[in-house]
């Protein structure tokens, strides 16, 4: 495993939040809209009506607006989520923004 490369990258977090889910699962966010294994920083913001997981980590400072569907994704520091936008499998990068309606997965 090479966690430079995006695949492995995820991968490697999804082993991370099992492990946490074993050892502090306390640091685990749970409640309506969250699946799995979600770690969100505390200074995050996240928007109503939002499906978040399985396999997501949210960095500080981001901001997840309403509508949002995101799983097996890492949110960096910073980064922004416009309304309604469909994130799969992937990382957004520090300070970066998604737009609206944006779909990177497939939508059942």
């Amino acid at each position: 495993m090479d966690i430079g490369q995006p695949k492995d990258f995820l991968t490697g977090m999804c082993m991370y939040l099992q492990s946490l889910r074993q050892q502090a699962p306390e640091r685990l966010r749970t409640g309506p809209g969250f699946l799995g294994n979600v770690l969100v920083d505390p200074t995050a913001q996240i928007g109503e009506n939002c499906t978040i997981g399985p396999n997501v980590t949210i960095g500080a400072g981001v901001v997840v607006e309403d509508g949002v569907r995101i799983k097996r994704c890492t949110v960096m520091k910073g980064a922004r989520v416009r309304s309604h936008s469909w994130l799969e499998s992937c990382i957004v990068g520090w300070s970066s923004s998604v737009g609206q309606w944006v779909s990177t997965g497939q939508r059942p």
